[in-house]
């Protein structure tokens, strides 16, 4: 009896998703919950499982196709207990109860790299993959979206001896490899929460090629992250937005978290992004129409009753919002636990669809690759985005006195139907003014 497996259900308000990767081909055999594609969809990148185990015999999608939610991706024979594949099959459907509602395993964009761009590269093979002669080749352990990337670059990802946890290749290896450097075994750098990732060029570019007027060009139809994102950027175009800018001296506040690690170094490491969530908890509270939505249909203004604050990271995939609920409820160490915790997911390329929704507030900092000031563009259905920029050292006269301040740009975008320009002027005075004297922040 032949069984159709269809697209499934993938979270509220997706419709389609992108075929990445097909994981199997007509006449393999299939065991439940076994991975058989990578479908892209908002913002992540899901393994599809099998609910039913059997024999595929026939693939009704192809990789780079978009399909809609129920659309067929598979037909499967069910075996009758013969030969090879049906032992296998029946060995499954004996030791595996039915299986309940499917479990979607979803893998984030790969982590943002911590090297330079590779400005051109190779198409030929790391040097230190095993020779031809090698009896036997160990698949390395890395997440589906590192594989697609190694296919795009050229590189064999199997030869590669990774930097993460375990032996577990990283982007930074694959584009290590394709430059034809050398791979790292050293544990890699920390994640760069909120910071915009370096631009990489893609090796190939899929797509067709043709001619315009002046010369050669290739054509390439968008994925599905771009084309979330040109929603998202269609939507934020019809939003009236105004951006704030202004300067923060955090020196009082730098000096606290070094004071915090100690002298020796062995306490707690709390980054300034804390610091700004919880400065942002406090402020939202007393500035609340920061926390809202605008309803243009209804003419009417919600007001969150929670806090929850996306911090924005840019991905090779593209703009990726995680989110961070219940921020006003998580004191400085706790908001220090929870980015190391989101640090870790895009470590591992690992978090669910629901990460990146219920957001009411987004923090995004441009400046970790240098840029101080800039017009961040209002992740709807939020009313504000605050920026961050490169923190600077500059000299200070104070009390006839010439000091070196450490000075943290920002900016802050919000939709002008919303708020006036006098109340976001307050809303940042109170953020400058809790930053630069964090013991405001200690007393509530």
């Amino acid at each position: 009896m032949a069984q159709e497996f269809r697209l499934p259900d993938l979270g509220e308000g997706i419709a389609e998703g992108q075929i990445v990767r097909i994981m199997c081909k007509a006449g393999d055999t299939i065991i439940e919950d076994q991975a058989i594609m990578e479908v892209e969809t908002d913002k992540a990148a899901v393994e599809i499982p099998s609910p039913f185990a059997g024999v595929a015999s026939k693939i009704h999608v192809s990789e780079g196709q978009t399909v809609a939610v129920g659309e067929v991706l598979l037909t499967i024979e069910e075996t009758n207990g013969s030969g090879t594949a049906g032992k296998t099959a029946a060995k499954s459907a004996e030791v595996k109860k039915p299986s309940p509602p499917q479990k979607i395993a979803v893998v984030a964009a790969p982590e943002p790299p911590v090297s330079p761009p590779v400005a051109a590269p190779s198409s030929v093979p790391s040097s230190s993959g095993p020779s031809p002669s090698s009896p036997k080749r160990t698949k390395a352990a890395a997440a589906p979206a590192i594989r697609k990337l190694a296919r795009e670059m050229g590189v064999d990802i199997d030869t590669l001896t990774g930097s993460g946890p375990g032996g577990r290749v990283l982007r930074s290896d694959i584009e290590s490899a394709a430059a034809g450097g050398p791979t790292s075994s050293a544990p890699s750098a920390a994640v760069a929460i909120a910071a915009p990732a370096a631009f990489r060029a893609p090796a190939v570019i899929e797509g067709t090629a043709g001619n315009d007027n002046w010369g050669p060009v290739t054509t390439s139809p968008l994925t599905q992250i771009r084309k979330t994102i040109a929603r998202q950027m269609t939507i934020a175009s019809t939003i009236p937005a105004v951006t704030q800018t202004d300067e923060i001296d955090i020196t009082l506040l730098d000096a606290m978290r070094q004071d915090l690690r100690g002298e020796d170094g062995t306490g707690p490491r709390v980054t300034m992004m804390a610091f700004v969530l919880r400065t942002l908890a406090v402020c939202l509270r007393e500035h609340p129409i920061f926390n809202s939505s605008f309803d243009a249909e209804k003419q009417e203004i919600i007001y969150k009753r929670y806090i929850n604050i996306g911090i924005a990271v840019d991905t090779p995939r593209g703009l990726v919002v995680p989110v961070i609920r219940n921020v006003d409820q998580l004191s400085i160490l706790g908001l220090a636990q929870e980015l190391q915790k989101l640090a870790q997911k895009i470590r591992d390329t690992r978090f669910s669809i629901e990460d990146l929704r219920g957001g009411t507030f987004t923090v995004t900092n441009y400046g970790a690759i240098g840029g101080i000031f800039g017009t961040p563009i209002i992740n709807h259905p939020d009313v504000a985005i605050l920026g961050i920029g490169r923190t600077q050292e500059r000299l200070h006269l104070e009390d006839e006195e010439i000091q070196t301040r450490l000075m943290m740009p920002i900016s802050l975008s919000f939709d002008h139907r919303a708020a006036d320009g006098a109340q976001a002027a307050r809303f940042m005075n109170d953020i400058i003014a809790h930053l630069s004297n964090p013991a405001l922040l200690m007393i509530k």
